[in-house]
């Protein structure tokens, strides 16, 4: 399966390939636009739309898979931006009622983050104000924070995290980037690992998702940043 430039993807793609049925997954991602995401349509949309992309912005707020279901770079798959398929809290149901409808959503993500909320912020490089992805975001200066918070009876956990894009010059060394002086400027992303570089991770509480599917704490010791979320 060919690799997906993606605001969402970023998180879900480790269960894209590790998933050991993808043939339903690769059917249904036979038709997308892979080079780059489209505009979303014509007619330009102002502030936050239904799913939580407000993109003059750069910004997302709204659950993680909100995030999957309106990211325009799954444009071509059956469920995208499907009237009404939209993730208010609602619960088991929606979830069993998602994958009935699009049985290849269990290969996206695990039913335990039905409830993860997300806030992402980017800048003009990753993602434009229309919704359109480069063809690379290699030496762009893109980059990109997102937080993720869990708060159900079960699970209290948050986790930041800050990636920049690779630059000529930068390797990686042992899952270590260092930049053309030898100076450490982060970790390996564990889903674009070839296009962007993890600055920084702050993780709050038991997520039960670290270090397998989420990085672990990391600050990088080079790094002067370029924000907050």
């Amino acid at each position: 399966m060919k690799k997906i430039i993606s605001l969402s993807a970023i998180f879900v793609i480790l269960f894209l390939f590790t998933s050991c049925n993808t043939e339903v997954l690769e059917d249904a991602t036979s038709n997308m636009e892979l080079k780059s995401s489209k505009v979303i349509n014509k007619t330009k949309i102002t502030g936050f739309d239904e799913w939580g992309f407000n993109f003059q912005a750069h910004i997302f707020k709204s659950y993680l898979i909100n995030a999957m279901l309106g990211d325009p770079a799954y444009e071509g798959m059956p469920h995208y931006r499907q009237p009404g398929l939209i993730y208010n809290g609602e619960g088991q149901q929606f979830w069993n009622d998602l994958v009935a409808e699009y049985p290849y959503f269990t290969q996206m993500m695990p039913p335990g983050l039905l409830d993860c909320k997300m806030e992402m912020k980017w800048n003009d490089a990753l993602c434009n104000s229309e919704g359109v992805y480069p063809p690379t975001w290699n030496d762009t200066g893109a980059w990109i924070m997102f937080k993720y918070k869990m708060n159900t009876k079960d699970e209290q956990w948050t986790q930041i995290r800050k990636l920049v894009c690779i630059s000529t010059g930068d390797e990686l060394k042992d899952g270590i980037w260092f930049d053309s002086e030898g100076k450490e400027i982060g970790i390996e992303s564990y889903y674009w690992g070839d296009s962007l570089i993890i600055k920084q991770v702050v993780n709050t509480g038991d997520n039960p998702y670290v270090p397998w599917a989420m990085p672990d704490d990391y600050i990088c010791p080079n790094w002067v940043g370029f924000g907050n979320i």
